[in-house]
């Protein structure tokens, strides 16, 4: 009974004022937020989708390829080889193949334009990429 008294007389502990420190992965979210948005506001700016898909990093999906690179791929045959090369490099990390379902018309119009442009390895990607989705055939 005695110590159960003094448990209960004791003054109550005072909270300590520290001000919360970011951990890595909060700065990290943070930094990818801010890089979203603005991204949201100029979405077919090559070089803010290469630091959006760059700052993922780790755990990234197709969804992403096409958040990134989509407006990009729309806008640009740069953007389109960069749209390709990002889905390829997914696919090498993850096995994550290109999936119909991201893709509308305007975008599978894009890719197929910049075709005519491309050439060597740039060209091979963004028509694994259709041939993925089922919209070309195998070549050769």
């Amino acid at each position: 009974m005695a110590i159960l008294r003094q448990l209960t007389l004791r003054p109550p502990l005072r909270s300590c004022m520290v001000s919360p420190v970011p951990s890595k992965w909060e700065r990290r979210n943070d930094q990818i937020e801010r890089i979203r948005q603005s991204l949201k506001t100029d979405p077919p700016n090559l070089r803010l989708a290469s630091r959006y898909w760059s700052a993922l990093a780790e755990g990234r999906c197709g969804r992403d390829v096409i958040v990134a690179f989509r407006e990009s791929a729309i806008a640009s045959t740069a953007g389109a080889v960069a749209f390709a090369r990002a889905y390829l490099e997914l696919f090498h990390t993850s096995g994550e193949c290109p999936r119909h379902a991201y893709f509308d018309d305007r975008l599978i119009k894009a890719l197929q334009a910049s075709l005519s442009e491309l050439s060597g390895t740039e060209r091979a990607n963004v028509h694994w990429v259709l041939q993925s989705i089922g919209v070309m055939q195998a070549s050769g």
